[in-house]
């Protein structure tokens, strides 16, 4: 085997949401790393690593990963100085510089000649010193960790950067709290999965309007429904029927004629099916939080389908299922096991998604694990890294396909 298509082959490859303050996604940090050692493959800085790097960028393909967003990429200091960067589009991508990366001749050099190509430059875990001053004049970005810091703390970093034309980007936010913070102290950009710690309240009630939607997604995913029951519930209710007709009509899932009518729509494309849509177009009109958690839902549901297949589970259909609900109580900022109670679900899918126990609840975990890059936390699935990964990938192209039909 090429020895650049065998690293690839122990690659993970990640991603982590990078929204505006408004909570819509502009970009994605893509991450890579090696499964065997569970490190970044960027740590290696040598020519030949940088090649491969770049090939795999080249053959996975950058909207594979990211989409029609931007993709965030570390870059190490001998992939700046060789200008593999220049082979990258402009337009796709943003230049992080690593925090371990000093301003030497050399290095402003190369920086100066990607940002007047027009690239975008940013910083990577940053912390002010004068001696960096050559590269606050250059980039357009700047990281700063925020985990663990007071607004105080946050304030003094704040300001020492005021007199730079760049635009601040807070990573690790992983509280509401945070973001609020943040926001107030002028950062542009958010990194972390603060929307999926919303303020749950045990006691709060559930909103009447939401409540009623998750009162036709429990008749939607009542398995004991007839299928004219079913077809009645979405047809009963005007903007949902309208929303799954339009994705039944559309190029993507490919009918040879028009359908205009939910009874018609489910014969040809099947209950399941039908289901499925309308539970995902019932989620997202109770969405108040960022876009991002209902792209995060397609790609748990697809993974966890895959993930069942491939483990030859009964009924993966249920897995798909489960992957999609599991963003249900940050959805709804109300806790989990309140939300299923109102959902006619099967055991061990409650189980897996309130506790995440069971064989649902392991693969559920992984699929999270994964997510959140904890790539050493995947190996009671044994399943080999390219497998794990290409599933993650197509996962990702099926909700880059399904996502703007339920918008």
């Amino acid at each position: 085997m090429d020895p650049a298509l065998a690293q690839y082959e122990n690659v993970f490859v990640g991603r982590q949401p990078i929204l505006s303050p408004h909570m819509k996604t502009v970009g994605y940090e893509v991450l890579y790393r090696d499964c065997e050692r569970g490190q970044a493959v960027f740590t290696d800085e040598a020519v030949a690593t940088a090649t491969v790097l770049l090939n795999t960028y080249l053959d996975i393909g950058l909207e594979q990963v990211v989409g029609s967003h931007l993709a965030f990429l570390n870059i190490p200091k001998q992939f700046l100085l060789e200008r593999y960067c220049e082979a990258l589009p402009k337009n796709r991508v943003v230049l992080e510089i690593l925090e371990n990366v000093e301003p030497t001749p050399t290095v402003i050099e190369a920086l100066q000649a990607l940002s007047q190509q027009g690239y975008t430059i940013a910083l990577d875990d940053f912390v002010y010193r004068a001696q960096l001053q050559p590269f606050l004049e250059i980039a357009d970005i700047v990281k700063i960790d925020v985990l663990g810091k007071s607004e105080a703390q946050l304030h003094r970093e704040v300001s020492q950067l005021r007199e730079y034309r760049v635009r601040l980007l807070a990573e690790k936010v992983e509280s509401r709290e945070a973001y609020e913070i943040c926001r107030k102290l002028g950062f542009y950009y958010f990194q972390g999965y603060f929307f999926f710690r919303p303020d749950i309240i045990r006691g709060r009630e559930i909103p009447a309007n939401r409540g009623a939607l998750l009162e036709l997604m429990g008749k939607i995913q009542d398995p004991h429904i007839p299928f004219h029951g079913l077809v009645e519930h979405i047809r009963n209710d005007l903007s949902l029927s309208y929303k799954v007709l339009r994705y039944v009509n559309s190029a993507y899932v490919g009918l040879p004629r028009r359908v205009d009518s939910i009874d018609r729509a489910a014969c040809m494309v099947g209950i399941d099916r039908i289901r499925t849509w309308a539970t995902l177009i019932i989620m997202s009109s109770a969405q108040t939080q960022a876009p991002e958690i209902l792209v995060i839902a397609l790609v748990r549901a697809k993974m966890c389908e895959r993930l069942g297949y491939r483990l030859g589970v009964n009924a993966p259909e249920k897995y798909f299922t489960m992957g999609l609900l599991s963003v249900l109580d940050a959805l709804y900022e109300s806790p989990m096991e309140k939300i299923l109670d109102q959902l006619p679900l099967p055991e061990d899918t409650r189980e897996a998604l309130i506790n995440g126990t069971g064989e649902m609840g392991l693969i559920l975990s992984c699929v999270k694990a994964y997510e959140e890059g904890e790539w050493m936390e995947l190996k009671p699935i044994q399943l080999e890294p390219s497998v794990i990964r290409d599933f993650y990938l197509e996962a990702i192209n099926w909700a880059n396909h399904f996502s703007p039909m339920i918008a």
